[in-house]
């Protein structure tokens, strides 16, 4: 109705308003939304005139949506285009962004053949009209998409060029984005993804390539602990928190565990978000002096050196973590249950035969147990992944039409670990982490959402009157009046 009366503006916003939903509740039972993706082509043809594109050789636009320091992917890419001597059209969603960006411009600061945009204008039509422009003026060979699930204005402009091939970098393999049909190579960075994508996507094979990341090491330097390390040995972990927060803190019962083996271990953990239950068990088993939360760092290599052995985290893990860890020295731990292949890292360690996934916990704390009873030794594992030359190198081939990291393809159903995660995300959600609230107050206006969403407005006028009464009548007064 919103396309049909031409308010873009609000059908665009209800357009990621779904996507977001769907990112965090996977609750169809496919990652493949046609009427949405049919609904941003219908804009986009009516708000873009179509470009078709005289590609520059050499020439590759990486539209980066995130612009994060150290998360994701931009670093690894444009690392392996400055090797591969490309063009670098580096385009940011936003200058207004509340995260820094310096490790990633720092990474093309010195490297001559290179433009940096900024998206400008005062809406998603005006930023989609301005990338169009980029795009038109650059004339990419290439374009590197690097989105964010809900991304609307990126594409909605890769949906009207022609004659540039456009490549997904898939970061949230796990769950849904938008992008399917303006993809021409889908670069995933498991088997997990890639099974994902064909199962669930609808994304055919010959589309679908694998290329592992390796990460990259802050170089900031140590800002210390605020608290007493001596003598003490340190298992170490870190992620936002809703990752590790089932119905029974399953993460921190096998923490406990592992603690009980020597009074002089002690767990550290970095990462943000809703930390009331952490509190709660923490101060429940007595371990105020043995666990220890220290936020979001950005040292986290020279943490990690300080530490002893890596947990990789469930009920959902973290590829990029466990593999800083390893470069650091620090024997991973990787729990892994059968039904959740979300978390299944070997591709990411893939050139070492001795990377295993533990599929009980049990087991867990006893090859943890094996390891600090003999003493653990640090161990350079920076051989067990892929590296910056190899991951250019095959970048390149990609480029040409190639599979170069075709052995690593290994197909397998991967439906009931897509409704375990799904259901993880639900428990989240009621139990720990609420987000479904403050994701509506995001893209709708309150009146929108009294108008929207089921039951709002009766829910917003019984919490309006039992916290200020008189506030209540005067919004009666003004629903009453039509106000």
């Amino acid at each position: 109705m919103s396309i049909d009366q031409k308010n873009f503006d609000l059908a665009l916003r209800l357009i990621e308003l779904s996507s977001h939903l769907q990112y965090n509740y996977c609750f169809r039972d496919t990652l493949y939304d046609k009427e949405l993706e049919d609904a941003l082509k219908e804009i986009s043809e009516v708000i873009l005139d179509p470009e078709t594109i005289e590609p520059e050789k050499g020439t590759v636009l990486f539209y980066d949506y995130f612009g994060y320091d150290n998360r994701g992917l931009t670093q690894q890419y444009l690392r392996a285009l400055k090797r591969l001597n490309k063009r670098i059209i580096l385009v940011f969603e936003s200058k207004n962004r509340h995260y820094k960006n310096e490790a990633i411009l720092s990474e093309i600061e010195n490297y001559s053949n290179k433009s940096v945009y900024y998206l400008e204008g005062n809406n998603r039509i005006e930023y989609c009209k301005n990338l169009l422009s980029i795009i038109s003026a650059e004339k990419p060979e290439h374009i590197l998409m690097h989105l964010i699930p809900w991304d609307t204005i990126a594409y909605m402009a890769f949906n009207r060029v022609k004659g540039i091939k456009r490549y997904q970098i898939n970061l949230t393999d796990h769950t849904f984005w938008l992008g399917v049909d303006i993809i021409d190579v889908n670069i995933e960075f498991r088997s997990f993804g890639l099974n994902l994508s064909e199962q669930l996507r609808n994304i055919p094979d010959y589309k679908n390539r694998i290329l592992p990341y390796y990460p990259i090491l802050s170089k900031s330097e140590f800002q210390g602990f605020d608290f007493d390390t001596a003598g003490k040995k340190i298992i170490f972990s870190g992620s936002s928190f809703h990752k590790i927060l089932d119905n029974q803190l399953t993460f921190f019962e096998t923490i406990h565990k592992m603690l009980k083996l020597d009074d002089h271990l002690i767990f550290v953990l970095a990462g943000s978000g809703n930390r009331n239950a952490i509190d709660e068990f923490i101060v429940k088993n007595n371990l105020q002096n043995r666990i220890f939360l220290i936020g979001d760092r950005y040292d986290l290599y020279e943490v990690m050196k300080k530490a002893d052995y890596y947990i990789a985290t469930f009920p959902l893990t973290g590829g990029l973590m466990a593999q800083i860890a390893a470069m650091a020295g620090l024997p991973v731990f990787a729990y892994i249950h059968p039904e959740s292949l979300y978390n299944d890292l070997n591709d990411l360690f893939y050139k070492s035969p001795n990377f295993k996934n533990i599929d009980n916990l049990d087991t867990l704390v006893h090859e943890f147990s094996i390891t600090h009873n003999n003493g653990n030794q640090p161990k350079e594992q920076e051989e067990s992944m892929i590296n910056e030359e190899e991951f250019a190198m095959a970048l390149n081939e990609i480029f040409y039409g190639k599979n170069p990291m075709k052995f690593l393809e290994k197909r397998q159903n991967v439906v009931n670990s897509y409704k375990q995660y799904n259901m993880l995300m639900i428990e989240s959600e009621n139990l720990y982490n609420p987000v479904f609230q403050s994701t509506l107050n995001r893209f709708l206006s309150h009146q929108e959402k009294c108008k929207m969403v089921p039951g709002f407005k009766r829910n917003y006028f019984k919490k309006l009157f039992r916290e200020n009464k008189v506030q209540f009548l005067k919004a009666l007064y003004h629903h009453l009046k039509g106000k």
